[in-house]
């Protein structure tokens, strides 16, 4: 390829991953941050107590201040094992601090009949942190008003499915990160869309050119309006496009002109609006574009 078009190509996936991973969805903060210290005892848990120290877990982990989540839902886990709404606040914790053992371990252990994983190391009860912070889309469980029940439900199998898929894609495991996004729509399909997305998303995060744009055809199928899943589809099929030694255009593959000029007619003034532009230009097609509203 042309050294001009493959540095254009470099630059609009660099770009695609700095603004698309800063839109992702997080957990939703449900009230002031506070600090993990002034939790009350593990050993002296009440059902108000868990409740106040979720949602202090769950504001540090939106603010991506991982460490305290997790030693504050380590705390409660160690008093209450098996709570389902605590462990899962403790995956989400170990996800950001890109603790991928542990977190699989977790998540797999609100999941009726998931194969059992490997415990992570711990000490006096609890797990050993030496992770960063990273960053990572979770979502929210709500409400919290029993944070000690045992009942499983399809909102938390659908958060621990596809945290495993989020964890097996940043490991390069890809069909296990596929088959887990997968259950994750199972088990909840009202929030099939957002697994979809972000599968597309953490695959293109990871590289994964061919499980990227599987994944932005599956999501589009179930809901064809998000424009930016057709940047990504596209931005998947552009890895294969080839020069024309004549004329030195970019010749693109089939379906992503079209899927380029999709996302300009959903959002054309949108956040890849310039880098569709640019790669629209290299292969002499017209640009196209109306200007509707887009669901992003």
């Amino acid at each position: 390829m042309n050294p001009k078009l493959l540095l254009l190509c470099a630059t609009l996936a660099l770009s695609a991953s700095a603004c698309f991973s800063q839109g992702l969805p997080g957990l939703a903060p449900l009230g002031p941050p506070q600090k993990p210290e002034t939790a009350a005892p593990a050993a002296s848990l009440s059902v108000e107590a868990m409740n106040a120290d979720l949602k202090t877990a769950r504001a540090a982990n939106q603010e991506k201040r991982f460490a305290d989540a997790q030693a504050l839902m380590l705390k409660d886990v160690a008093a209450k094992p098996g709570q389902v709404y605590l462990l899962i606040e403790l995956g989400l914790a170990q996800l950001g601090l890109k603790q991928y053992t542990e977190a699989e371990a977790t998540f797999k252990s609100v999941i009726p009949g998931a194969p059992a994983s490997q415990q992570p190391a711990s000490s006096g009860g609890y797990y050993s942190t030496d992770g960063k912070g990273g960053t990572h889309a979770g979502g929210s469980l709500t409400p919290v008003d029993d944070p000690g029940k045992t009942k499983r439900d399809p909102q938390v199998e659908g958060i621990a499915y596809s945290s495993l898929g989020e964890i097996y894609a940043h490991l390069n495991r890809t069909a296990e990160a596929q088959a887990a996004f997968d259950q994750a729509v199972k088990a909840n399909p009202a929030q099939a869309a957002l697994y979809l997305s972000n599968e597309t998303v953490f695959f293109f995060q990871a590289g994964s050119t061919a499980a990227q744009l599987d994944a932005a055809n599956k999501a589009i199928a179930v809901d064809p309006t998000r424009a930016k899943l057709y940047y990504f589809k596209a931005q998947a099929l552009t890895t294969q496009a080839t020069v024309d030694p004549k004329t030195s255009k970019l010749i693109l593959p089939p379906g992503c002109l079209e899927a380029y000029q999709k996302y300009l007619d959903l959002d054309p003034n949108g956040q890849f609006a310039p880098d569709t532009k640019s790669i629209l230009a290299a292969a002499g097609a017209p640009m196209k574009g109306t200007f509707k509203p887009s669901k992003k």
